[in-house]
C-alpha cells in the first residue's frame, strides 16, 4: 500500500506504515498523526474510562476534522 498523501500531492510512491482510522487512506510516516482515544470498559452497570488512552491513527485531513473548532 502506498501513502495516498504523498501520491495525491506530489506522485510520489512511498510506502504507507499506518491507516487513517477515519476514512482509510495509507499514510508514510511523513503524514501519519496520532490522536490519543479514551478507551472504554463496561463496569457493573455502567462505563469506566481507562486511565491510559489508546493510540488512533489519523490522515491530516482526518485530524484537522476532528481537532478544529
Amino acid at each position: 500500500m502506498e501513502c495516498f498523501e504523498c501520491r495525491a500531492g506530489n506522485g510520489k510512491a512511498m510506502p504507507a506504515v499506518a491507516v487513517c482510522c477515519d476514512c482509510g487512506a495509507g499514510l508514510c510516516v511523513d503524514h501519519v498523526r496520532f490522536a490519543p482515544r479514551e478507551v472504554h470498559h463496561e463496569s457493573g452497570l455502567g462505563t469506566t474510562t481507562g486511565r491510559v488512552p489508546a493510540r488512533t491513527a489519523l490522515c491530516p485531513v482526518c485530524d484537522r476534522a476532528e481537532h478544529s473548532t
